[in-house]
Order: C-alpha cells, then sequence, then structure tokens
C-alpha cells in the first residue's frame, strides 16, 4: 500500500511519504481493532477518535488526516483500497496533501478474510529513514538515520532505563541529515524520545521503545 500511496503522489508531482514506526503502530492497532470487532469507523468501540489514539501513543505531531479502506471478496484487494481511496474526495486529498510527509498504514485480514486498511499522516520536524527495532542485542548498535525538514542544527537524544536511570546524548545535523548509531549496553526496556533544539525550547519529535538482549550463545 506504500508503494501504490507513493505511486499517486509521485503522478502529482508530490514528494514521496516515509513510513514511521510509531504511526504505523497506531494505524496497524486501529485495523486490528476494526477486523477483531467487526466495525468499520474512524471512532473506536471505546469512542476514541484519530487523535485520541495517536494522543494515548505519545505523537505529538499535527495530525490532520486518517484513510480507512474495508475490502473483501476481491482479488488485489490492497490495489482495489487504494483506487477507492482515490476516487473519494476526502480520502484523495489526504493522499496528495503536500504538506505530508510521513504515514503509518495498518493492514489487517479478519477471521472472514475481510482486509481492514488505516492510513495515518503527519507532517513532522524529523523524519526517520530505517524502520526503528523493538528488540536488540546488546553487543550491536541501534542506527538512527534521517533528516530533519528544517535547519535544525541539533537533536536530543534522552534514554530512559526501566530503573528510572535517564541520560540524554546530543546529535549534530549537517546538511538536514543525521546519522547516529545508539548504543544501549545493559539489558532491559529504554524508553527512546528525540527532541528537536528550537531556540530555547525542546520540542518532542518521537518516542519508542527498544528491547535489549543479550545474544542467545551467550546464555
Amino acid at each position: 500500500m506504500l508503494r501504490l500511496l507513493n505511486k499517486d503522489r509521485k503522478s502529482h508531482n508530490l514528494k514521496t511519504l516515509f513510513m514511521q514506526e510509531d504511526l504505523r503502530e497506531v494505524a496497524r492497532k486501529h485495523s486490528q481493532d476494526m477486523a477483531k470487532k467487526d466495525y468499520f469507523s474512524h471512532t473506536n468501540k471505546l469512542g476514541k477518535s484519530p487523535s485520541d489514539r495517536l494522543k494515548q501513543a505519545r505523537i505529538t505531531e499535527a495530525i490532520s488526516g486518517e484513510n480507512l479502506a474495508k475490502i473483501g471478496g476481491y482479488p488485489l484487494p490492497t490495489v482495489r483500497a487504494e483506487i477507492g481511496l482515490m476516487n473519494s474526495p476526502g480520502h484523495r486529498a489526504n493522499i496528495l496533501n503536500e504538506h505530508y510527509n510521513c504515514v503509518g498504514i495498518g493492514v489487517v485480514k479478519s477471521a472472514d478474510k475481510i482486509y481492514y486498511y488505516t492510513q495515518n499522516f503527519a507532517k513532522r520536524e524529523l523524519i526517520f529513514f530505517k524502520k526503528i527495532p523493538k528488540i536488540v542485542s546488546n553487543r550491536k548498535g541501534v542506527l538512527l538515520k534521517g533528516k530533519s525538514i528544517r535547519d535544525i542544527k541539533q537533536i536530543i537524544i534522552e534514554i530512559e532505563q526501566a530503573n528510572g536511570v535517564k541520560q540524554s546524548q546530543q546529535i549534530q545535523i549537517k546538511n538536514r541529515l543525521f546519522r547516529y548509531n545508539l548504543y544501549l549496553k545493559n539489558t532491559g526496556i529504554y524508553k527512546i524520545r528525540v527532541h528537536i533544539k528550537d531556540q530555547e525550547n525542546y520540542l518532542l519529535a518521537n518516542a519508542f521503545e527498544i528491547q535489549v538482549k543479550r545474544p542467545w550463545w551467550l546464555f
């Protein structure tokens, strides 16, 4: 679906959207919820709206669009879903919004073989190029690679361990690009928060968790 979505944007001379893992997690959970509970709506059974779900996931950017699609009984359901979204004025407007630079997409097939699609769009100050792994070895770093959409000189990586110990690391950005290996030596769950230094303020740009384990051959 990401490939088809970006193909539609390219045909209208728009920039490619990058898949972001935290947005994808929110989209996937909503698709899973719809498939499991047999409903099709932007508002879930608990009365939570798209903005509610994003806030709960600590996603702080201005999010202005969510697309949903539901397809069953057709070959190539993802192609059919994207065509249907592009034929709907409101959904088409989200896909072709020139201000968006990233997206999260969740695709889930229900027990009765109905496909549920969720697309969450965002405009971010900081974009990651690669998927951030959820589980890593304590002998291997986590590569953070991406770019800023404006002239930001520095980002702050805040690292919080399960025992509450916090530390921060600064990353310098050159030509709006950054590449940084984050090494986490101790095993356990780490909460990672990425902040942008904007003049005298620090703005939360992304947040995620990483579980660090020993390699299996050391047990």
